[in-house]
């Protein structure tokens, strides 16, 4: 199923988006203008505080299936304050592509920074072993979490995204997870602006 409908003004007028921090929803009048002008389901998928994939599945009524695109164990450079962890600390990444499993849309690119050491074993394996969406890992084992955005907003494509997903305007969300007061990963979602199966 595909959902099109009119590009962001933002899109329109060739203005290179916008995005705001600390909030899922914006507050200065021209972040809230861009976000008014994305279709419906652009719009709650990008300031929901919940999993996006249970969402994709209901607004575009077919499975949603995962494409894992890469794991790296990779050793920070800096230190990473979204993930409270220090310089030379290991992180997991993962990369994700969300695609509908009958139509074989392209849906959404993601990227996690991940503490595996503090995450209980059998999720750890889990993560490690399975093609699954992490927020589906975390509630099949009962990993009660709190979402904190940390940058939300209609923005150009990264790179990576565009290669997946086409070039344009994409509703960008950049999150934090935590459990028990700990942050456990980053996750960075990319979806299209102007909808769906949209074209041009």
């Amino acid at each position: 199923m595909e959902i099109t409908a009119r590009p962001a003004p933002a899109a329109e007028t060739g203005a290179p988006g916008t995005s705001w921090r600390g909030s899922w929803t914006p507050s200065r009048p021209r972040d809230a203008q861009l976000l008014r002008g994305l279709p419906a389901s652009q719009r709650l998928l990008l300031t929901t505080d919940g999993t996006l994939t249970a969402a994709l599945a209901t607004l575009l009524d077919e499975p949603i299936a995962v494409w894992r695109l890469g794991d790296e164990l990779v050793t920070l450079e800096h230190d990473d304050d979204a993930l409270a962890l220090a310089a030379a600390r290991r992180v997991l990444v993962r990369t994700v592509l969300l695609y509908g499993a009958r139509s074989r849309t392209p849906l959404l690119f993601g990227c996690s920074r991940i503490a595996l050491g503090r995450l209980p074993g059998e999720v750890r394996r889990a993560l490690l072993r399975t093609d699954a969406p992490i927020g589906l890992v975390l509630r099949e084992h009962r990993i009660e979490t709190f979402r904190s955005p940390l940058r939300v907003g209609i923005v150009p494509a990264t790179a990576d995204a565009a290669a997946l997903l086409g070039d344009g305007l994409m509703c960008r969300r950049t999150y934090a997870i935590a459990s028990a007061g700990a942050p456990l990963m980053v996750v960075d979602e990319q979806f299209p602006a102007r909808g769906f199966g949209a074209q041009g």
